[in-house]
C-alpha cells in the first residue's frame, strides 16, 4: 500500500465519527414531508457540516501538503457559509422580529469573512478566521436572548417557542465555546506549544454535544412533526459514537512508547474506521426494527384503542404483546374499557329509570299545568262576569226607576182624565213619554253589552280581525274597575285614557287581547289598592291606558303609580305560576299567558319598567297588520 500522500489516524477516526453522525441526522432532516422554513435552514445547516466534516476526513488523511492547502481552502469556504446561515437560522427561528438588522447583520458578516479568505497566509487566516465565527457566534448568542426575553415579556410565562430559543441559545454557547478553543489552538501552534490531547479531546467532545444537543431542541420544541424512534435512536447513536470517536485518542496515549508504534496506531485507526460505520449501520437497521416490535407496535395498537374508545366503542380490547410496561400499559387499558363498559351499561340502567320517572313527573306537571290555567280562566271569568253584571245592572237600575215612576204616572194620569183635566193629562203623558224613552235606551245599552259578549264568545280565540284596539281597552278597563268595586264597594281609582285618534283598528283576536288588558289592568289595581292600604300621605291611586302609533306598529301603554316590582323578581315575572299575590288571590299564570298571546300569537313584544314605590308600566307593541 502506497502512503506517501496519506495515513490513517486516531484524529481521522474522529472525523469519521462525526461526519457518521451528521449523515444519519441530515438523512433523517430529509425525510421529513413538508418542511417549513425553520426546518429547511436547519438541515442546510447540518448538510454544510456534513461538507466540512468530509472535508476534515481528507485533511487528516491526506499527508501531501498541496492537497492539504486545497483542503484547507474548502475548508474554511464551508465554515464561512455554514456560520452565515447559522446567524440566519437564529434570525428566522420563532419568527423575526429584527428583519432590518438581520439584513445588514449578513452584509457585514459576509464582508468580513470575504476578506478574511483573502489573507495569504495559512497561519494567520485561521487565527482570524476563528476569532471571527467567534464573534459570529456570540452575536447569535445573543440574538437568541433578545427573541426569547422577548417572547416571554409578551405572554409573561415561558412557552414553547421560548424553550426553543433557549435551547438554541445553548447550542451557540457550546459552539462559541467550540470556535474560542480552535483559536486557543491556532495561537497556540503558531506560538510552537501545543499538547495533543487538549485540543482533540476538548474540540471533538464539544463538536459532539453541540450536533446531538442541537438536534435534540430542534426534534423537541421545533413546530416540525418528528418521530419517537428517531429520538431513541439518536440516543443511542450518539453515546456510541462519542465512544468509538475518543476511545483512540486514550489508546494512542498507552502506545505511544511502543516501538512499533507507527504499525501498532495504524492498524488501530483502520479498525476504528470500519468499527464507526457498522456500529452506525447495525443501530441504524436493526434497533428500530427492534423498537418496533417491542415498543411502538404496541403502543400503536394501545392508540388505536383509544381512538376507537373515542369514537364510542366501549368493548375494544388490545392484545398483550410485551411482558413489560408496555404490556402492563395494555393490561391496564383492557381493565379500564371493561370498567368503561361496565359503567355505561349502568349508566344507561339508570338513564333509562330516571328518564321514566322525570317522564311520569312531566306528564303530572303538565295535568297540573292544565287544572291551573283552567283555575285561571275561571277567575278572569269570575272578575268578567263581575264586571259585566255591574256594567248591566246600571241600565237595569235605570229600567226599574223608571218602571216605577212610570206607574206612578199613570195612576195619576188616570185621576186626571177622570177629573177632566186635560192640561194635567197632558203634561202627565209628556213625563209618562219621557220615562218610556229612558227604559228604551238603558234597555238597549243592556241589550247592546249582552249582545257584545256573546259576539266575544262565539269567536275563537285564534280568529283575528280589524278591531278598534282604543274601543277595546276602554271597554275591559270599565269591566275591570267594576269587576273590583264589586270585591271591594270602598275602592276608588282614578281612571285616565288617552288614545291616538290613527290607531282606529288593529288585526288582532279580540278575545285573547281582551284577557292581556284584563290582567294587566287588575295586576294594576291590585298594585295600586295595595299602596292604598298602606295609608301613604297625599297618595291618590291612578291607572292610565294609552295608545300610539308608531312605524307601523301600535304602541298600548298601561301605567299604574302603586306599589311597583321589587329588582329582585324581575326576571320571573314571566315565569309560569310565579305570583306574589297571598294563596288563593293569584295563580301566577296571567303575566305568562299574557306574554305568549302578544309575543307568539301576535308576533308583538311586550315589556315593563318599574321602580319599586313608585309604580309600574308594562308597555304592548303590536304590528298594525
Amino acid at each position: 500500500m502506497n502512503t506517501d500522500w496519506f495515513e490513517l489516524n486516531v484524529a481521522a477516526v474522529a472525523s469519521v465519527a462525526e461526519l457518521t453522525l451528521c449523515l444519519a441526522i441530515l438523512s433523517y432532516l430529509l425525510s421529513l414531508p413538508n418542511k417549513d422554513r425553520e426546518a429547511k435552514l436547519f438541515t442546510g445547516i447540518f448538510f454544510l457540516l456534513c461538507l466540512f466534516y468530509a472535508d476534515d476526513v481528507f485533511y487528516n488523511f491526506v499527508i501531501y501538503m498541496p492537497f492539504r492547502r486545497v483542503i484547507i481552502v474548502v475548508g474554511n469556504i464551508i465554515l464561512c457559509f455554514s456560520n452565515l446561515l447559522f446567524v440566519w437560522f437564529a434570525y428566522q427561528c420563532g419568527g423575526n422580529p429584527f428583519r432590518r438588522e438581520s439584513t445588514w447583520a449578513l452584509l457585514v458578516l459576509s464582508l468580513i469573512l470575504a476578506l478574511t479568505l483573502l489573507l495569504s497566509d495559512i497561519g494567520t487566516r485561521n487565527i482570524y478566521l476563528a476569532l471571527a465565527f467567534s464573534l459570529c457566534v456570540a452575536w447569535v448568542v445573543g440574538i437568541y436572548t433578545r427573541k426569547a426575553r422577548r417572547v416571554e415579556q409578551e405572554l409573561g410565562r415561558p412557552t414553547p417557542t421560548s424553550k426553543m430559543l433557549r435551547g438554541f441559545q445553548k447550542w451557540a454557547i457550546i459552539d462559541f465555546l467550540i470556535w474560542t478553543t480552535a483559536l486557543y489552538f491556532h495561537v497556540a501552534r503558531l506560538l510552537e506549544y501545543l499538547p495533543f490531547t487538549l485540543w482533540y479531546y476538548v474540540a471533538h467532545s464539544l463538536g459532539f454535544i453541540q450536533i446531538t444537543y442541537s438536534t435534540i431542541v430542534f426534534l423537541n420544541y421545533t413546530q416540525q412533526r418528528t418521530s419517537f424512534q428517531a429520538k431513541v435512536v439518536g440516543l443511542v447513536l450518539c453515546p456510541l459514537l462519542i465512544i468509538l470517536a475518543l476511545t483512540p485518542f486514550l489508546l494512542r496515549q498507552l502506545i505511544v512508547d511502543l516501538p512499533n508504534f507507527g504499525s501498532v496506531n495504524h492498524r488501530m485507526s483502520a479498525a476504528f474506521l470500519w468499527l464507526i460505520p457498522i456500529t452506525t449501520l447495525t443501530v441504524l437497521a436493526g434497533l428500530p426494527r427492534l423498537l418496533r416490535s417491542n415498543l411502538l407496535n404496541p403502543l400503536n395498537q394501545i392508540l388505536d384503542g383509544v381512538r376507537q374508545v373515542d369514537a364510542g366503542n366501549l368493548g375494544v380490547q388490545v392484545p398483550v404483546l410485551v411482558n413489560d410496561e408496555v404490556g402492563l400499559l395494555a393490561q391496564q387499558f383492557n381493565r379500564m374499557t371493561n370498567s368503561l363498559q361496565r359503567y355505561s351499561s349502568e349508566m344507561e340502567t339508570l338513564v333509562a329509570e330516571r328518564t321514566a320517572q322525570l317522564q311520569q313527573t312531566l306528564d303530572t306537571l303538565k295535568a297540573t299545568q292544565a287544572q291551573l290555567i283552567q283555575k285561571e280562566k275561571m277567575a278572569s271569568l269570575g272578575e268578567l262576569t263581575a264586571g259585566i253584571a255591574h256594567e248591566i245592572q246600571n241600565p237595569l237600575n235605570f229600567v226599574n226607576n223608571f218602571s216605577d215612576v212610570s206607574v206612578e204616572l199613570v195612576e195619576e194620569l188616570k185621576e186626571e182624565a177622570q177629573a177632566g183635566r186635560t192640561t194635567h193629562v197632558l203634561a202627565l203623558a209628556d213625563d209618562l213619554s219621557q220615562n218610556l224613552q229612558h227604559i228604551t235606551q238603558n234597555g238597549q245599552r243592556a241589550s247592546n253589552i249582552v249582545r257584545g259578549m256573546l259576539e266575544h264568545s262565539r269567536t275563537p280565540s285564534s280568529e283575528r280581525r280589524p278591531t278598534n284596539l282604543n274601543a277595546l281597552a276602554d271597554e275591559y278597563l270599565k269591566l275591570a274597575y267594576h269587576g273590583m268595586r264589586v270585591q271591594d264597594p270602598d275602592f276608588s281609582v282614578q281612571l285616565c285614557t288617552q288614545f291616538d285618534d290613527d290607531s282606529t283598528s288593529v288585526v288582532v283576536s279580540p278575545q285573547d287581547i281582551g284577557r292581556v288588558l284584563l290582567n294587566l289592568y287588575n295586576n294594576a289595581f291590585y298594585a295600586v289598592r295595595q299602596k292604598q292600604q298602606q295609608q301613604v300621605t297625599g297618595f291618590e291611586p291612578q291607572v292610565m291606558v294609552s295608545t300610539q302609533v308608531d312605524q307601523g306598529t301600535i304602541v298600548l301603554l298601561v301605567k299604574d303609580n302603586g306599589t311597583g316590582i321589587p329588582k329582585n323578581i324581575m326576571d320571573k315575572i314571566y315565569q309560569p305560576f310565579f305570583t306574589t299575590k297571598p294563596t288563593g288571590q293569584g295563580t301566577g299564570l296571567g303575566l305568562s299567558l299574557s306574554y305568549d298571546i302578544v309575543t307568539k300569537a301576535h308576533g308583538g313584544d311586550m315589556r315593563v319598567v318599574s321602580h319599586e314605590g313608585e309604580g309600574t308600566e308594562f308597555v304592548i307593541q303590536l304590528p298594525l297588520f
